[in-house]
């Protein structure tokens, strides 16, 4: 796995989607798994507000809104309990 930086929104509206929540267990998971590549990042508001917690891995990809930390395993390619390539 290459190295992966999620930024993961910690504005007001985003907190109301769990995005705290989100950012911890996704912390967990990659340090359950050995994932160095890994890196998990708070940010300011993107201002891009509604419908989930914003996320964004790498600097130029898209934002991102997801519900869940399974939101993010998926567009990461991962699964707990072994890491996968994502075409």
């Amino acid at each position: 796995m290459q190295e992966q930086n999620v930024r993961i929104c910690k504005g007001p509206g985003c907190k109301a989607w769990s995005s705290d929540q989100i950012a911890r267990e996704l912390l967990e998971i990659g340090e359950a798994l050995d994932l160095e590549q890994l890196k998990v990042c708070r940010v300011p508001c993107m201002k891009v507000c509604g419908g989930g917690a914003s996320f964004r891995v790498n600097a130029k990809s898209a934002i991102i809104k997801l519900k869940e930390v399974d939101d993010v395993l998926n567009v990461l390619g991962i699964r707990e309990g072994a890491v996968t390539c994502q075409a």
